[in-house]
């Protein structure tokens, strides 16, 4: 019976051992695609997709030691995109949109004009009306308050108040524009 090698020369040579940077370059190479798409899902912009990915291989070069890279790893790695994409999301930055053309002129622009060219006119004649008549009308036309209500505020006679109102209304139709 003749003596067989059971283990020849050629395995005895000892098998290259990757170096932990090269696991890590594999498995970067490997994730680098799940880890954006954890990351799109999660809702973060397709424009901030490659820059976070990029961030959570940092966290993870940086916990290389820690880490044993096998299949384990991958679900480390989906929980750090999907903590990542939440913060990411949450930032104030990230919930505006960002205008990409000018604005168009709203169609309420022209009525906030006239509304704040009649408030001024209305000023306007309001110092003109004086210090007896324009309190009254304004009591009563803007603010809706009593005729008796006004009369007791301003200290003077029912009948006054009803006088300085029609007096203020008369010269208010003089004064408005036709």
């Amino acid at each position: 019976m003749s003596n067989v090698d059971v283990c020849p020369e050629s395995a005895k040579k000892p098998v290259p051992v990757p170096s932990p940077d090269a696991l890590f370059a594999r498995f970067y190479r490997e994730c680098w695609s799940f880890v954006r798409s954890v990351l799109l899902k999660r809702g973060v912009p397709d424009r901030d997709a490659d820059d976070l990915t990029q961030e959570v291989f940092v966290l993870a070069w940086r916990q290389r030691g820690c880490v044993v890279w096998n299949e384990h790893a991958r679900a480390w790695l989906y929980t750090v995109a999907v903590y990542r994409a939440a913060n990411h999301c949450k930032l104030a930055r990230h919930r505006t949109e960002a205008l990409v053309a000018d604005l168009p002129e709203p169609a309420v622009y022209p009525r906030m004009t006239q509304a704040m060219d009649a408030t001024r006119l209305l000023w306007r004649i309001l110092q003109k009306l004086g210090e007896k008549l324009a309190p009254v009308l304004v009591a009563y036309e803007i603010e809706g308050r009593s005729m008796p209500e006004i009369a007791r505020a301003l200290r003077i006679r029912l009948k006054t108040a009803y006088a300085r109102l029609q007096l203020a209304r008369n010269r208010l139709a003089l004064c408005a524009p036709r």
